[in-house]
């Protein structure tokens, strides 16, 4: 599913040298600098009119969260905080193609940081046995949720424009996704929860989730705003 999504997506950039080599140099050519708000973060774009119907959009996005706040939930009569991280965001590189003045395409690459992570830590003592331990000789674990691949195609449909072709100021939203491969599930422990790095459980997720071509799917909704410079 990767080559069917990669190939198109590839003769979609290429297809814009021709363009770009007859319109720069003409009044169709302009440039606009923007913002954008989006389910990957919130990033800057710089967008190159070449043609009426063609855009090349360049951009940036970023979102972290670290929750400050854990969530508490109990294995097994005991509490364990639960501490979530969010990475998001990344380098994208698109080629915008309208098919009606406020309707278009789009496709590209992304260059994804997406990074997911729980920490998990007790918050009281556990009895195994005959002996009891504390928190802070239990350790902690960590869950990752990484891409399979960070170098991901992307395709979407927009709505209104990503420059503006008649005035200065442009809006637009966008619908997409981008395909990561895979996502690949990791766990680290420390101190009693040290086994659980080679949990086989763990490779099982990892099988059953390459065994799905869609598993590896990030949805894009994304508002964005430009100014047309030139």
């Amino acid at each position: 599913m990767y080559k069917l999504i990669i190939v198109p997506v590839l003769a979609l950039l290429m297809s814009t040298t021709g363009v770009l080599a007859q319109d720069l140099s003409s009044k169709k050519f302009g440039l606009a600098i923007g913002g954008s708000a989006s389910t990957n973060g919130v990033g800057v774009n710089v967008i190159a009119a070449l043609h009426r119907s063609v855009a090349l959009r360049v951009g940036y996005e970023s979102l972290s969260k670290s929750f400050n706040e854990p969530f508490i939930y109990t294995i097994e009569d005991v509490d364990f905080a639960i501490t979530p991280n969010v990475k998001l965001g990344g380098i994208s590189a698109n080629v915008d193609f309208y098919l009606l003045k406020r309707l278009y395409i789009t496709g590209g690459i992304v260059q994804t940081n997406l990074d997911l992570g729980i920490n998990l830590t007790p918050n009281e003592s556990m009895k195994i046995g005959e002996i009891e331990y504390q928190p802070e000789d239990i350790g902690e674990l960590n869950v990752t949720i990484l891409p399979e691949r960070r170098l991901a195609p992307y395709l979407g449909i927009g709505f209104g424009r990503t420059i503006a072709r008649d005035s200065r100021v442009a809006f637009n939203m966008e619908l997409g996704a981008f395909h990561m491969g895979s996502y690949v599930v990791d766990m680290t422990g420390t101190k009693l929860l040290e086994g659980n790095s080679d949990n086989p459980s763990v490779e099982r997720i990892n099988t059953v989730l390459k065994g799905f071509s869609w598993s590896g799917i990030y949805p894009v909704v994304k508002l964005g705003l430009s100014v047309r410079i030139l």
